[in-house]
């Protein structure tokens, strides 16, 4: 379910997008400080956006950048993040979802890829053993995942129902540890994108699960017939009021004057992720879309 959570480059600027990928580089060097040197094979670009979220309420005196050289870039010194508390969390808590991941993929892909994934087992293993301060947020991941696995296998056909725990444990990774209204709001941000992420990546796999025979709420919806533009149009209306339900708790955000983390934060809600849903139908309209970044 990666892969999603990108911004649109062309409408950022450019200290916008070096301080995006400043904030992957910062994530990659924490992952190895603190979950091991190999961790960082299994990081996605999805990790920025809750490293983002959450500097929203760090100390931005805390929050710097350096140049710095790393193994897979040896030869260039390249920005890199400071170490911080949202670096350090987002960390931890990919390496926990990399770890169910595999776990996921174990169980449910090919002899092939199970293979592939043997030597990766130690590794994750390693990386969720060193985040265990976070043991009550891996209960949540670890329910969260056995109820979708449970609807999966009660062949449930609502896409709203598969994807409500998964929006619940995004919800729980990005409100852990905060209170009152930051954690009201960044709950309702998270369990909105994990809904949207959800849906979004069963209807893009929506033809191969339907040649393989495996799950998909969208193929038992609609009765593993082609998709129709009304499908389409359907499914793309959908994901994009999870969008403006997304705007709406971001409004509520107090950026504290950090107009970059303002910038990146509505670039990926506002263009990154609508960007991913041009797959269903390029033309279609958005009732009721966010605007564009000016």
């Amino acid at each position: 379910m990666f892969g999603f959570v990108k911004p649109e480059q062309g409408t950022l600027l450019v200290k916008e997008y070096a301080f995006y990928k400043a904030t992957y580089c910062g994530i990659c060097r924490q992952m190895k400080a603190h979950t091991g040197v190999l961790s960082p094979m299994f990081l996605t670009y999805d990790s920025v956006f809750l490293a983002l979220v959450r500097m929203v309420f760090e100390d931005k005196k805390q929050i710097g950048v350096r140049q710095g050289r790393c193994l897979a870039h040896p030869l260039k010194r390249r920005p890199m993040l400071l170490p911080c508390g949202a670096t350090e969390y987002t960390a931890k808590v990919f390496a926990l979802l990399s770890y169910y991941k595999m776990k996921d993929d174990l169980a449910d892909e090919g002899a092939l890829t199970r293979i592939g994934l043997l030597p990766a087992r130690p590794v994750l293993a390693h990386a969720r053993k060193k985040a265990k301060e976070y043991a009550s947020l891996e209960a949540v991941i670890a329910e969260k995942l056995s109820e979708i696995g449970r609807l999966e296998q009660e062949s449930c056909a609502s896409v709203d129902t598969c994807a409500h725990p998964f929006g619940e444990l995004l919800g729980a990774l990005f409100s852990f540890g905060l209170t009152g209204a930051d954690a009201t709001v960044t709950r309702e941000l998270g369990y909105r994108l994990g809904k949207f992420i959800y849906a979004a990546d069963a209807a893009k796999d929506y033809e191969e699960d339907m040649k393989r025979g495996r799950f998909n709420p969208y193929v038992l919806s609609y009765q593993g017939q082609p998709l129709t533009e009304e499908n389409k149009r359907v499914i793309r209306t959908a994901l994009v009021l999870e969008c403006t339900r997304m705007e709406a708790a971001v409004n509520l955000l107090d950026f504290r004057g950090s107009l970059t983390l303002e910038a990146l934060i509505r670039n990926i809600i506002y263009n990154g992720l609508l960007n991913q849903l041009d797959f269903l139908e390029k033309s279609a309209p958005a009732p009721d879309s966010p605007g564009a970044i000016d």
